[in-house]
């Protein structure tokens, strides 16, 4: 061992003893807090800060608060799934237990702010930032996810008199940090050394296996959802051409979509939007599915829009009495060149009279599925339209002109609007893969945040 490491060392320990000597003392009334009961039982918080308090008393506040750092940079880094900003703030809420949001982001600066920090909120004003793990969380999470150099400092925090926690990361290419010149200190390796002991470790191997546990039964709620939407390239029409895309915002969501061949000159098409996201909504989307698939047992329901509305109507109240969504079932009449639709306010479709250059729009003419009940002269109806060769027909869920950027702005129904009547897309399929492109660059690196369903159709 070198005598200029022994001489660092032996600095460290000087300088720990001083800084544990001047700091300000915490108490147990000090850190105290209210138990979160909306959070589902009685989670007493009290614990957490204890713990934290502990590693404080006994290393001092700096050392602390780096062993904390990059603990919570390494285990984001290397045990955590973390691919987008909603990943890093869903899993920032899980252990702050509070409410993180992205509020600013300039060029390689990002700001986060933590409403009712479960961490640090009613500590007394000591002169120090609290929440380090959390700090070097997000620094991992965006290295992770940016493969960037990121540090992490908390500017505003209950320890520091905020009533606020406010973390600013700094980007920087990968390599900056470490090929600038600047060396390791010996308090840098000893807290990157200690981290590895952190109990976080044990935490998430305990938040892994549910978390497998969880991921199984998604899996299954996936397959099951994957084997009720058809595969339209399969979808076999000689007037016809059809696209469709559909990605929901987990692994499993609530937009539907079916169609249906009625005979050889006639199609059905319906899509739906359910409330929420998940398996939740998934098993809702099977029971539309169900329903339409009953009705296709009887002849000349699917033919009649506002009879299938009836149907699903009445099925879903029987069943889930207070349940909500959008929906559009209609059926193209190629013979007679004709749509006819019954839209239970859903986004309207977009039919695109392309020798015109017109637009039009198959509007709502029916309340969401389930309010139906309180509305009974509404009754069920449907309307028709007539098309021409070469028209084209766009359904879709809010999830594409609801898509925002980083800006906060929405990607909005004008651009679809663009993008379908650019001269140069000729067909619906490339209509379609532009939308959803167009889509995907608008939102950049954010998170998608709704499930996304597009069906496209060249009449």
């Amino acid at each position: 061992m070198s005598e200029s490491f022994l001489r660092d060392f032996k600095n460290v320990i000087s300088h720990q003893l001083q800084e544990m000597e001047n700091q300000m003392q915490l108490s147990l009334e000090d850190i105290s807090c209210p138990i979160r009961e909306e959070l589902g039982g009685s989670i007493d918080l009290l614990y957490m800060r204890i713990m934290r308090m502990a590693l404080r008393e006994t290393y001092g506040g700096k050392l602390s608060a780096a062993i904390l750092y990059e603990a919570g940079k390494n285990i984001a880094m290397s045990s955590f799934d973390i691919l987008e900003i909603n990943d890093l703030t869903d899993y920032l809420n899980q252990l702050m237990l509070g409410k993180t949001r992205v509020v600013e982001t300039n060029g390689n600066h990002i700001i986060f702010e933590e409403d009712e920090c479960a961490v640090c909120s009613g500590l007394p004003d000591i002169g120090e930032a609290l929440c380090s793990f959390e700090s070097g969380f997000i620094a991992g999470g965006l290295s992770k996810m940016l493969d960037m150099d990121v540090v992490v400092t908390e500017t505003k925090c209950w320890g520091l008199g905020d009533q606020i926690c406010r973390f600013e990361a700094d980007l920087f290419p990968k390599g900056t940090l470490q090929n600038d010149g600047r060396q390791i200190n010996t308090m840098d390796m000893i807290a990157t050394l200690a981290s590895k002991a952190s109990m976080a470790i044990e935490l998430n191997k305990e938040l892994q296996y549910k978390n497998d546990i969880f991921n199984k039964q998604l899996e299954f709620a996936q397959n099951i959802q994957k084997s009720i939407i058809p595969d339209v390239s399969k979808f076999k029409s000689d007037r016809l051409d059809f696209y469709a895309y559909l990605k929901p915002f987990r692994k499993v969501g609530g937009d539907f979509y079916d169609i249906f061949s009625l005979n050889k000159d006639k199609v059905g098409i319906a899509i739906a939007d359910m409330a929420g996201h998940g398996i939740d909504a998934a098993m809702i989307t099977t029971m539309v599915k169900l329903i339409l698939r009953h009705c296709s047992l009887t002849e000349g329901i699917l033919e009649d829009p506002s009879r299938v509305m009836k149907y699903v109507e009445r099925d879903m109240g029987d069943v889930l009495p207070n349940t909500y969504f959008s929906m559009i079932y209609l059926t193209v009449d190629m013979d007679h060149r004709s749509i006819t639709y019954s839209n239970a306010g859903h986004p309207s479709p977009i039919l695109y009279r392309k020798k015109q250059n017109v637009i039009q729009f198959l509007k709502a003419n029916l309340p969401l599925v389930g309010l139906n009940k309180y509305m009974p002269e509404q009754g069920f109806v449907s309307n028709s339209i007539l098309y021409e060769p070469g028209d084209q027909l766009f359904l879709y869920t809010d999830g594409i002109p609801e898509v925002r950027n980083i800006k906060g702005d929405f990607f909005n129904i004008n651009k679809m609007l663009d993008i379908i009547k650019d001269p140069k897309l000729e067909s619906v399929d490339d209509i379609g893969k532009e939308i959803i492109r167009k889509a995907t660059e608008f939102r950049s690196f954010m998170s998608q945040e709704d499930d996304i369903c597009l069906i496209g159709v060249q009449l």
